[in-house]
């Protein structure tokens, strides 16, 4: 192996000879996780002489000595200036040696030092993270109040950078070049705590840590759907309790559950296991069972007005007022293309459908329409919108549905469309059959309109 290694260094080492200089090098890295092969700590200051992106290594040295040798490219820093490399090693020397085990299973880091930034990562309970440096962030709340703990750079070992809030991290300092060493006694360790602590509780801290929505939003989700006028940030399920890592669980609140069709609190003192992941809330009429290979499934179970209701959530990672986000900047992107494909299309028999921007419509002559699709009341100023989704098996024929909102009229009018080279079609979908949101089916004989460029 170390002929091979060392065969390897010296092929690079020729390759790089043709373009480069034999007495240049890319510059200086810090070492970012300690390697055992070579017994280098992180921090460490390395002078880097090739970069191989077809190996995914660099060919580097100590200061000072002659003898060269492989990292993987996560290790170390891009090459830069050696003074720029010294201020990135007095940068990080706060957390020197300094690693996390990842105590939630999911647990993100994000692009930003923020809760609802884009994830770049999701982490695996157990996980081993590299600590880089603090930094500035916004406070993470979970409903009740501010969680402690505070933003950390971090590096995964497959070389994901990103921000992780330290509330769900246990930081250790390790003293061994082998840092797969410390983490398995890392593990024995939390196993050990494990051991002193409420099997019950941990699991229902975690339950808590969780963020839970309508199974609903994890239906829109998986078939790219998002409608937003019923995902609902403010829906879910909240325990109302603030964890204290530092102190004894206190399983006390108040649970707030808000959903499209139902909402509720209760008050409780406790939460206590009566089955196999099975839960009642101790001084409130709430039961709580917990489904799933990852317990990411939730069934709650209560009154109202003497009456049993059931409700299933689900425990999301998505960020949901990205998502409604980006639907609205998809919707409004389309009717933009639609408006400048035009932006006047004409029919000699509909009259003429002017878009005065990708939100507005002037419609006129439309007398035929009336009164079996458009009102009598209604007047030639519109405003349209996508507010639903078509079924796949409509999609070979149609690109969505158009929602026109006349003045004058309190519904707005539904149409299936289809933009085309010359012009657009309209079908009228007034009576066309509707489910969460999405035109299952045509309707029956429905009237056809055409209007070209």
């Amino acid at each position: 192996m170390l002929k091979k290694n060392s065969f390897l260094i010296t092929v690079l080492m020729f390759i790089s000879g043709l373009f480069l200089s034999c007495t240049r090098n890319l510059g200086y890295s810090v070492l970012l996780w300690s390697n055992p092969e070579h017994e280098l700590f992180d921090g460490t200051l390395l002078k880097v002489h090739i970069k191989s992106n077809i190996s995914q290594v660099y060919v580097v040295s100590i200061p000072g000595s002659k003898e060269n040798f492989e990292i993987p490219l996560w290790q170390a820093t891009e090459p830069e200036s050696k003074g720029k490399a010294l201020r990135q090693q007095k940068r990080f020397s706060e957390f020197e040696h300094t690693y996390a085990s990842v105590k939630l299973d999911g647990l993100p880091i994000r692009s930003d030092a923020v809760n609802t930034s884009k994830q770049v990562y999701r982490l695996r309970e157990g996980e081993i993270i590299r600590c880089l440096y603090k930094g500035e962030g916004a406070a993470v709340t979970n409903g009740k109040g501010n969680m402690k703990g505070e933003w950390l750079r971090v590096l995964t070992e497959t070389g994901t950078y990103g921000w992780c809030f330290s509330h769900n991290l246990e930081l250790f300092y390790s003293e061994n070049y082998d840092v797969k060493s410390v983490k398995e006694s890392a593990v024995k360790m939390n196993d050990l705590k494990g051991e002193n602590k409420n099997g019950d509780n941990a699991i229902i801290e975690s339950l808590v840590t969780k963020k839970w929505y309508p199974e609903s939003f994890q239906n829109m989700i998986k078939v790219g759907r998002i409608d937003v006028n019923r995902m609902n940030p403010d829906y879910g399920f909240s325990f109302g309790i603030n964890i204290d890592e530092n102190a004894d669980s206190v399983f006390a609140g108040t649970a707030v559950l808000n959903t499209e069709n139902a909402a509720g609190s209760w008050t409780f003192t406790d939460i206590k296991k009566t089955a196999e992941k099975e839960y009642e809330f101790t001084g409130a009429n709430l039961k709580m069972s917990i489904r799933g290979a990852t317990s990411d499934t939730m069934i709650l179970q209560y009154s109202e007005k003497g009456r049993p209701k059931v409700e299933t959530l689900v425990a999301l990672s998505e960020d949901i007022e990205e998502l409604i986000s980006n639907e609205l900047m998809r919707r409004q992107d389309e009717l933009k293309r639609i408006a400048q494909a035009g932006p006047v299309f004409k029919s000699s028999n509909y009259g003429t459908i002017k878009f005065n921007n990708e939100n507005s419509v002037t419609w006129s002559n439309y007398k035929l329409l009336q009164p079996a699709i458009i009102s009598n009341k209604a007047l030639g100023s519109v405003t349209v919108t996508l507010d639903y989704f078509i079924a796949n098996s409509l999609k070979s024929s149609y690109d969505g549905v158009l929602t026109m909102h006349f003045t004058g009229m309190e519904d707005g009018v539904n149409f299936l469309y289809k933009l085309t080279d010359t012009g657009l079609r309209l079908e009228d979908a007034t009576h066309a059959p509707i489910k969460d949101g999405v035109v299952t089916s045509r309707s029956a004989s429905p009237m056809i309109l055409f209007f070209a460029k």
